[in-house]
């Protein structure tokens, strides 16, 4: 009878790289679950058609239709841009209470946000470019004369953009914590992922577990808090057809967070509103003004001045020669 060799017993390497290779392949499934979940809930949540709503004011450029809130106030009109928000211009009220009496704000969504048209493919109509262009389109159809424009966020790139390209219509510009190079957050990369970043687009975008805390961030620490109306109204345009479309749609396009390519060609009088405890940084905002000549910076010791501290957009906007 001839000897058999005894099995030979597994490698601890060996175990510990199958454990590693079932880990990565239930993360993997994980995600494929989450992701699958959260886009029928996206589409399931929104069913409202923007036509079907009742807007006060609307206008169609190149057949967008753009919504418009024109406050009471001052005879002088003041634009004002809001940054990447799904709300668009709904939370900038206080902004345009605080411009005094010879001005009223004219908060406008841009395309993709707010009461706006939606926009669910990737192309032009995400990019700063167009957006300035719509806005320019507006100003002169509206106002045939040029006015000064206030922009935070992503709406201050817009208004730099007007600046730079159409100073026709801009008497002057405010940019409120505005970082024209920056890099995405992990976030916002994530957003920008084919398929699963439609899925993350609403987790932290739109309407999912982590929205409306990314959307008021510092509330718990001192920060801005909304308000019942301004949760109701949220809660509304959340439930528009292809809102997390066109807001992923906007992170998959790679132009869409180009700012102008020369800050030191804008000639109109222009101020930079910084809040000094956000997310810009002292070095990026010096580097901006050392760009962007005769640039006034105004400081205000909050996370979001437009939100916690409108007279000092305000004031910026006061500062500037022939702003309104």
């Amino acid at each position: 009878m001839s000897l058999q060799k005894p099995p030979s017993s597994e490698t601890p390497s060996r175990t510990a790289a199958r454990l590693i290779v079932l880990l990565v392949l239930a993360a993997i499934a994980g995600f494929v679950i989450y992701a699958t979940v959260t886009i029928q809930r996206a589409d399931l949540t929104e069913d409202t058609r923007i036509e079907a709503l009742e807007l006060d004011d609307t206008v169609t450029v190149d057949g967008l239709r753009l919504n418009i809130v024109e406050d009471e106030g001052g005879p002088d009109p003041v634009v004002i841009l809001h940054d990447f928000d799904v709300t668009g211009g709904l939370t900038l009220d206080d902004v345009s209470s605080a411009l005094g009496e010879d001005h009223h704000g004219v908060r406008l969504d841009l395309q993709g946000f707010g009461y706006s048209v939606r926009i669910t493919d990737p192309g032009p109509e995400h990019t700063i470019a167009v957006m300035a262009q719509n806005v320019a389109a507006v100003i002169e159809d509206r106002y045939g004369r040029a006015v000064p424009i206030i922009g935070v966020g992503l709406g201050g790139e817009v208004a730099a953009e007007l600046a730079h390209t159409y100073p026709d219509v801009v008497t002057g510009v405010v940019v409120v914590d505005v970082d024209f190079e920056s890099d995405p957050t992990l976030e916002e990369s994530l957003q920008g992922l084919p398929w699963m970043g439609k899925a993350a687009t609403f987790t932290w975008e739109t309407g999912g577990r982590y929205a409306l805390d990314n959307w008021s961030p510092h509330c718990e620490i001192g920060g801005w808090c909304p308000n019942n109306a301004e949760l109701a109204e949220r809660a509304t345009i959340v439930t528009l057809e292809g809102t997390t479309d066109s807001l992923w749609s906007f992170r998959r396009t790679p132009s869409a967070a180009l700012a102008p390519a020369n800050l030191s060609e804008i000639d109109v009088p222009a101020a930079y509103v910084w809040s000094t405890s956000g997310d810009v940084d002292q070095e990026t905002v010096d580097a901006i003004a050392g760009e962007w000549a005769g640039l006034q910076v105004f400081e205000s010791a909050t996370f979001a001045a437009h939100l916690e501290d409108a007279a000092t957009v305000a004031s910026a906007l006061s500062s500037l020669a022939g702003g309104g």
